[in-house]
């Protein structure tokens, strides 16, 4: 069985969470510390949440996902 701990990079004191398991376990073949790569850069995530943001606050503005894709099939 794995577990997942998520520690989020905008939190204070994650990197002394980090710190504080590796000492506690250091290399041991039980527990990994990792960091997770999302493939995102900040930039392209804030972007995104910017998007999200807008969409939330004007839900008629804009296409549909299948709108889209109708457009885009029936060129």
């Amino acid at each position: 069985m794995s577990y997942t701990i998520k520690i989020t990079k905008d939190k204070r004191e994650a990197g002394k969470i980090i710190q504080q398991i590796e000492k506690l376990f250091g290399n041991s073949p039980f527990v990994s510390v990792y960091e997770d790569e999302t493939g995102l850069s900040d930039d392209m995530e804030q972007e995104l949440e910017r998007r999200y943001q807008q969409v939330l606050k004007n839900p008629f503005e804009g296409k549909s996902w299948d709108e889209v894709k109708n457009g885009l099939l029936n060129r």
